[in-house]
């Protein structure tokens, strides 16, 4: 994967300087090229995490008649549907976290084959909808073609989605979807692609605020409402538990957090100094009141390094985004995240002293933050004088067109 990443930089510089030479990228080739790499990776079983046995369990459960949120793997109950692949569940006293739009892709996906293979060619669809909706969003703010490939081409993506399988492409789907919607003046698709994200994974909650400062009170309910009635068909008095277990006993590879965490000597005060910030962050970007696509990046950038636990996959999250602000800092921080699964090797055969080694933390964070003291700035609008300033809806555009005439 550090060799792919190594690759990845220099085709993309390659790509860079012929747009400078006037010789733009094929959007269509960068497309095609994407789609074989996604599919030679779909040859390999998965390997680097373990969460696709878990939601093809959720997926089976779903299948036999039962709620995923009722109850754990381990629950007698279910002894039924267990079968070899039951064993490689990852924490399986633990009832599921994902929420009720995945568990729906999850027993969709089972019904339609019950292999592991099928979760990971649905992971890979989600990113190749990835792909689909970034070609668009670059395309609205008029950025050169050639910047889908810092996405499209990134090794990280190939591996998680295509290779392990993690539906976490889906919620970038929808998010990206939102920003494209946004860059169109669609006000309401918007508000809709949040709300999805939010049943798909909980982190796009924290973008409704950004993106919603400006929209019409009812556009809550366009998030309330959805939310509220996929929970209610998967209702569970206990399913906050879960969510409590997995914030208290996680934490690999975190960046600003490890900071916190090494200046309090407390996990509790680390935790109270995280929300701290990340409220604060919020705060300052509200008031600031920059362009939403602009200050829902900056804020998922923070969200994510003031997290305790930063899989590689979740670092994904963001690299659609990075791609179109053209953020290397964070490209980078992608690139070099593999050398987190150092882990692997260091405690293979010993589930039990899960230890993590420090050097990969110090050089995924180190070179970013060096990377990012280099680049020139982020700034998710296109580089167009003409493209500086988009109309926030198609209303705004209709009546410029007026006042021009």
């Amino acid at each position: 994967m550090l060799a792919g990443a190594g690759a990845h930089a220099l085709l993309c510089f390659a790509l860079w300087r012929a747009d400078q030479g006037g010789r733009a990228a094929s959007a269509t080739l960068l497309v095609l090229f994407a789609i074989v790499l996604r599919a030679v990776m779909l040859l390999a079983p998965p390997s680097l995490s373990d969460d696709i046995y878990r939601y093809r369990w959720d997926g089976k459960v779903q299948g036999s008649g039962h709620n995923p949120y009722t109850s754990p793997p381990a629950d007698s109950r279910l002894e039924a549907l267990r079968d070899d692949e039951w064993t490689l569940i990852n924490y399986p006293r633990i009832r599921t976290i994902y929420p009720p739009l995945a568990q729906s892709l999850f027993a969709v996906t089972f019904f339609l084959h019950d292999s592991l293979k099928a979760f990971q060619v649905a992971a890979t669809i989600g990113d190749l909808l990835v792909i689909v909706l970034l070609l668009g969003l670059l395309r609205a703010l008029r950025a050169p073609p050639w910047q889908l490939a810092l996405y499209a081409l990134h090794p990280l993506p190939i591996a998680e989605f295509a290779g392990s399988g993690h539906f976490d492409a889906w919620v970038m789907a929808v998010v990206v979807g939102a920003f494209l919607a946004q860059a169109r003046g669609r006000a309401i698709m918007t508000t809709l692609a949040l709300a999805a994200g939010v049943l798909l994974k909980t982190w796009p909650l924290i973008l409704i605020p950004i993106f919603l400062r400006h929209r019409p009170r009812w556009h809550v309910l366009l998030v309330a409402v959805p939310v509220g009635a996929f929970y209610a068909v998967y209702y569970d008095a206990g399913m906050l538990q879960p969510w409590l277990d997995y914030s208290g006993r996680w934490r690999f590879n975190d960046g600003a957090f490890w900071l916190l965490h090494a200046a309090t000597g407390s996990l509790e005060l680390a935790k109270a100094a995280a929300a701290g910030l990340g409220a604060l962050l919020l705060l300052v970007l509200w008031r600031r009141d920059l362009d939403p696509m602009r200050s829902g990046y900056l804020l998922l950038l923070g969200f994510i390094l003031l997290m305790p636990t930063v899989h590689p996959w979740y670092l994904l999250w963001a690299l659609p985004l990075a791609a179109v602000a053209r953020d290397l800092g964070w490209v980078t921080l992608c690139s070099l995240a593999p050398l987190s699964y150092a882990i692997l090797a260091v405690n293979a055969g010993n589930s039990d002293a899960w230890v993590e080694p420090l050097w990969p933390r110090f050089v995924i964070y180190g070179i970013a933050g060096i990377v990012w003291m280099l680049q020139t700035g982020i700034d998710m609008r296109a580089p167009a004088p003409d493209a500086a300033a988009l109309p926030r809806d198609r209303d705004a555009l209709i009546l410029e067109g007026d006042s021009q005439a």
